[in-house]
């Protein structure tokens, strides 16, 4: 279930508990989305020194794609690392939000779990009267870090700079070194950022008294119906739910 752990080369861990298994929830239908996850992914664990850890759906094997049931299954194998899961990364980007990442989101919201969210699209709705950045039914969850970037003005900022560093040379070379210095920079601003949500979001406590904070997951085997219960077993609940309460994220 779980993608390979990187623990064994990350550069420097040394906190007692974790790794951090983050389900990465967004996007992945454009090589733009695509890509930027895998960058995302990448920065986030080397300048966490390996302490967060992005699990990328895009990045799943996926088998028995013949089944009768592939559409729900699917769905299950998804719900199945967002139970899994320490903390939830959930890209909130477009005017409309990815409808199955507030269903990731919803999911992670009823079992209590530290989730970030990011939000790197400066657009705002403009109908509601309040010019709000999404639908308000996803704002204000308990254990939620809300990380929000005007990605054209970082990246205005950046290249700026980094045009400044190469003498504001305006040929087409130097433009392009600009530009591809202020990817790799503005990726790194991004990464940044999301860990220091990330460590905002596991010192949360769990909306839940203690008595329901288990509760909530072995209900959780249940409320997707479609099969959801024999994808995730009970014991392999009770590993999950043994190692979040290590984690602290329980």
């Amino acid at each position: 279930m779980n993608e390979s752990k990187m623990a064994d080369t990350a550069p420097g861990v040394t906190n007692s508990v974790g790794p951090y298994t983050v389900y990465s929830a967004g996007g992945l239908f454009t090589q733009d989305e695509l890509a930027t996850n895998v960058l995302i992914k990448e920065a986030v664990w080397r300048l966490s020194k390996g302490k967060f850890q992005l699990f990328l759906p895009q990045s799943r094997e996926l088998r028995e794609l013949d089944r009768p049931d592939v559409e729900a299954y699917l769905r299950n194998v998804d719900l199945l690392e967002v139970v899994n899961a320490d903390i939830i990364l959930a890209r909130f980007d477009g005017l409309e939000l990815d409808s199955g990442t507030v269903v990731e989101f919803a999911m992670a919201k009823c079992l209590g779990k530290p989730t970030v969210i990011l939000r790197c699209d400066f657009r705002r709705l403009s109908n509601t009267g309040w010019s709000e950045p999404y639908n308000l039914m996803v704002k204000s969850w308990p254990r939620s870090v809300d990380v929000h970037l005007h990605s054209y003005v970082m990246w205005a900022s950046l290249f700026a700079e980094e045009r400044q560093a190469l003498g504001d040379r305006d040929t087409f070379q130097a433009t392009m070194k600009a530009e591809l210095g202020t990817f790799q920079r503005s990726v790194d601003e991004i990464a940044q950022q999301v860990i220091t949500g990330l460590e905002a979001a596991i010192k949360m406590k769990s909306p839940y008294p203690p008595e329901y904070q288990e509760i909530v997951y072995q209900a959780a085997r249940f409320s997707p119906g479609s099969g959801f219960d024999q994808l995730l077993t009970e014991s392999e609940l009770a590993e999950i739910i043994q190692r979040l309460r290590k984690n602290g994220t329980l």
